[in-house]
């Protein structure tokens, strides 16, 4: 490739699309520091060429040089199928949790994945992103609102490792309270956002739902991060987004055959075991050794008749109480 074409790609690769826009002198500025030495008045030369490409300049005295925001314009180099999908998926899954700037510079290429695949669709790659979907355990509930400015705020502060003021109501407290933050992880659990941070001087992680956070601003001091602090091992290992944490039991059920099938297929445990009971057909014995949460009763409550507890038998009298109350409540 001889160093002219080499020098417009790259010159090409450096112009931003509209509203944005770029001069040759600051082109000239970018491509020498890529190796390239060229005059102003070459670049100016190759711009003008190149417009049919879909370059645009503004008219000013220096132009300001942009891409046309509507035209589909190629990547360069083009973007290969895969790479289309990757990002076609990370827009549908993961543009909720990151944050607004990075969601700015990922427009053009997003844009060009959605145009790739479209250009592929008949072929099976191209076809992929249409025919897989991702559905919540439950019912989908409505994600709460949180202010575009504080989610941008917290994103802000836990990128660059900067503290964080913010105005934050406890569910159930009246009012906010003001807080000095030093953020450590964002989580999106449930379509809800929560910053894990600790507090002042204070060295335990908690869990800020951001959606109770009435404002927040970046400060230039930078946070404190706890040595010993791992977010992937704080939510794992730790369980912190489960309650009450730390305790483990042996549970022991009495299932229906459909229910001891779909626990053959997703386990609750390592040691869990399924065997059939005696003497009552189509029922079977289950035992696991999982951590005693508000997770587990709320998914043990919701399988009704089909489930019973045998043990622990303070969970069994808490489920057996709460029966007992649903069906004074539906008598009446």
């Amino acid at each position: 490739m001889s160093d002219t074409i080499q020098r417009h790609l790259a010159m090409l690769s450096l112009i931003p699309a509209l509203p944005r826009k770029t001069t040759a002198s600051q082109l000239r500025a970018q491509l020498a520091a890529q190796g390239f030495d060229v005059h102003v008045r070459s670049i100016e030369r190759d711009l003008h060429k190149l417009s049919n490409f879909g370059l645009v300049d503004d008219g000013a005295k220096p132009a300001g040089w942009s891409w046309v925001a509507d035209r589909k314009v190629p990547t360069l180099p083009p973007m290969s199928t895969e790479n289309a999908l990757a990002l076609e998926l990370v827009r549908r899954h993961l543009a909720a949790i990151l944050p607004r700037r990075m969601l700015a510079l990922l427009e053009r290429p997003f844009d060009e994945a959605r145009r790739t695949l479209d250009l592929f669709a008949e072929v099976p790659v191209g076809r992929w992103s249409e025919r897989v979907a991702v559905l919540p355990d439950g019912p989908p509930l409505l994600p709460p609102e949180v202010a575009p400015d504080v989610l941008e705020a917290v994103c802000d502060a836990l990128l660059r490792g900067r503290q964080l003021q913010a105005s934050y109501r406890a569910i159930g407290a009246p009012r906010g309270r003001r807080y000095t933050l030093h953020p450590l992880g964002l989580v999106h659990r449930d379509g809800v956002f929560y910053l894990v941070a600790t507090v002042n001087d204070y060295d335990d992680p908690r869990h800020f739902a951001l959606q109770r956070m009435g404002s927040a601003q970046v400060q230039d001091a930078p946070a404190a991060r706890p040595d010993a602090f791992d977010l992937d091992r704080h939510i794992r290992e730790q369980r912190a987004f489960e309650w009450p944490h730390g305790e483990t039991v042996r549970l022991e059920l009495r299932a229906d055959a459909w229910l001891a099938e779909h626990l053959g297929e997703r386990r609750l445990a390592a040691d869990q075991a399924v065997v059939p009971l005696r003497g009552r057909a189509g029922m079977f014995r289950v035992t696991a050794t999982v951590a005693a949460t508000e997770q587990l009763y709320w998914w043990l409550r919701s399988l009704g008749p089909s489930v019973e507890i045998v043990k622990p038998a303070r969970l069994r009298k808490r489920l057996a109480d709460e029966v007992a109350q649903l069906a004074a409540a539906y008598r009446v």
